[in-house]
Formats: structure tokens, C-alpha cells, sequence
């Protein structure tokens, strides 16, 4: 069992703060929003009393930082238009190539179901049992999700050749 310490959040922050930090943005499409949900699931964190392994500890995180991106996406913390010369400002520059940037935009339009199996299995590396595990779902849902998600790009794909 791991217990939950000073050094071990920090050992958890240097690890995983970036994943939790793409994750919130990928959600939420906002700079400002998506650190401040990172210090939320680090302050989170703390009041944590322990975890049974390292793995256990990134399901926690990325559970708990989808759950707070959407919490802040429901709310009226985030309004449903913005300025444009805001919009332009909180413009994510991304070290993706043009095409990559597309699919990435193309799997969050996906329904909610089928963009966290897909983003998980494809961005964050994680395997069908890992990402299972983490959504209680069965491996086989995972399977299916993802060929569904496959589908959908293939089919947004497609429509954007022609």
C-alpha cells in the first residue's frame, strides 16, 4: 500500500501533472481552466489515505480530473461563448503536425463514451485491462468502444477527402 506523503505527491505532480493537464484542456478548451483543475486534483490528492499500487494511483488521477473538467464544463465557470479575441488568446499552440492536431480535435467531438476509451488507448497508452479497470467497464465494452470510436473517425475521415 502506498500512503499518501508529501514526497509521494510530489513524485506523483512530476509524473502525471502534464497528463492531468492535457486531459482538463482536452475537456474544458480552456488554458486558465485546465491548471486550475490540475492544482484542484493535486489539492485532491492530499486528503487521499493511501492506494494499492502506482497504477492505482494514475487511474485515481485521470478518474478524478475528467470528473472535475466536466464538473467545470457543466457549471457556470466556463460561459458558452467568448470573445473572439479571447478565444484567439486561450488558442492552444500544439507540437502536433497539422494532421495529428485534426484527428486529436476530431476524437474529442467523439460522444463522451467513446473519446475517453479512444483518448486513453491511443494518447495516454494505456491497455484495454488499464482502461477497463479504470472506467468499471468489461474489456470486451473497451473493444467495442474502440472499434465504434475507429468507425466514427474513419467515417469523419472520409467525409473530409471528398
Amino acid at each position: 500500500m502506498i500512503v499518501v506523503s508529501k514526497e509521494m505527491i510530489g513524485a506523483a505532480f512530476d509524473s502525471y501533472s502534464d497528463m492531468v493537464y492535457r486531459i482538463a484542456l482536452n475537456i474544458v478548451r480552456n488554458r486558465e481552466e485546465a491548471q486550475d483543475i490540475v492544482m484542484d486534483v493535486f489539492m485532491a490528492l492530499m486528503k487521499q489515505s493511501g492506494f494499492n499500487d502506482e497504477g492505482h494511483i494514475k487511474a485515481w488521477l485521470i478518474r478524478t480530473a475528467e470528473n472535475k473538467a466536466i464538473n467545470v464544463v457543466r457549471s457556470a465557470r466556463i460561459t458558452k461563448t467568448q470573445p473572439l479575441d479571447e478565444l484567439l488568446a486561450n488558442t492552444v499552440s500544439s507540437p502536433l503536425s497539422g494532421s495529428e492536431h485534426d484527428v486529436l480535435d476530431m476524437v474529442m467531438r467523439l460522444p463522451d463514451k467513446l473519446k475517453t476509451t479512444v483518448y486513453m488507448y491511443y494518447y495516454e497508452d494505456m491497455s484495454a485491462a488499464q482502461i477497463a479497470d479504470i472506467l468499471k467497464i468489461s474489456e470486451n465494452t473497451v473493444y467495442k468502444r474502440l472499434e465504434r470510436g475507429r468507425s466514427a473517425l474513419k467515417t469523419d475521415l472520409e467525409g473530409e477527402v471528398i
